[in-house]
């Protein structure tokens, strides 16, 4: 058994620091901008995440779609930015970003079940690799992970199926032995069930405590917290 793991809204919380960085540009530029804090707030997440399906998509490089996010939001608001001042409002935006971003409350503990089980675990995650890396030594992931596998040295994204075998051929696994545990019915589930994969998705939107068994073979779970997605590998590991 190997247990893969998606990173970021899976292990890593970085929805307090996203609201940090928002709220300091807006803040700092608020004579610019013709929004309220909450419709601004609502229309960056919703630019971000565009902007960074478009770089999944391999239609910007990991720094274009970071400028992207800012050009397109000072332009609802009338604003024309050239490259110097795009640069200098997302570092405004990412240094504050960078204080919030954290582990959820039950990442460890299920990190460490798997070591202390010897339960192999593996990552598979979309992005540039020196941001991901960043985010992995800031909590001391990394000894938890191998393979690790990030979209932006492998050269593929999911949903795409091939990042899956890319997986599965580093960790020498099968499929049929294999958990995945994603939050992105998109990005995860969906792509991770069609290649065959066992997954658990994680639905934080669910109380703690819920556990839903979808289907039996391949095993789809879902779940509201890693505690129970602990509770389902530790009952099906051999």
């Amino acid at each position: 058994m190997t247990v893969f793991f998606d990173l970021d809204r899976t292990l890593m919380d970085f929805e307090i620091g996203e609201d940090m960085g928002i709220k300091a540009v807006f803040d700092t530029y608020n004579d610019e901008i013709k929004m309220d804090y909450p419709e601004f707030r609502l229309k960056w997440k919703e630019t971000a995440q565009k902007a960074f399906d478009e770089y999944s998509a391999g239609l910007h490089t990991f720094d274009e779609q970071r400028h992207l996010r800012v050009k397109r939001m000072f332009e609802m608001n009338g604003s024309i930015l050239d490259e110097k001042e795009l640069e200098k409002r997302f570092q405004l935006y990412w240094s504050n970003y960078e204080k919030g971003v954290t582990l959820f409350p039950d990442t460890r503990g299920i990190l460490d079940n798997l070591k202390n089980h010897n339960i192999p675990t593996g990552l598979i995650s979309n992005g540039d690799p020196s941001n991901q890396y960043w985010k992995l030594n800031k909590e001391n992931l990394k000894e938890y992970f191998d393979p690790i596998i990030i979209s932006g040295e492998v050269g593929v994204s999911k949903p795409d199926l091939h990042i899956f075998e890319i997986a599965l051929e580093r960790a020498a696994t099968s499929k049929e032995s294999s958990w995945y545990i994603g939050d992105s019915p998109v990005h995860d589930i969906e792509p991770a069930l069609k290649f065959g994969m066992n997954v658990i998705y994680l639905n934080r939107k669910l109380d703690g405590d819920a556990l839903i068994c979808h289907q039996e073979k391949p095993a789809y779970f879902e779940v509201g917290s890693l505690n129970k997605a602990w509770k389902i590998i530790e009952n099906n590991k051999k």
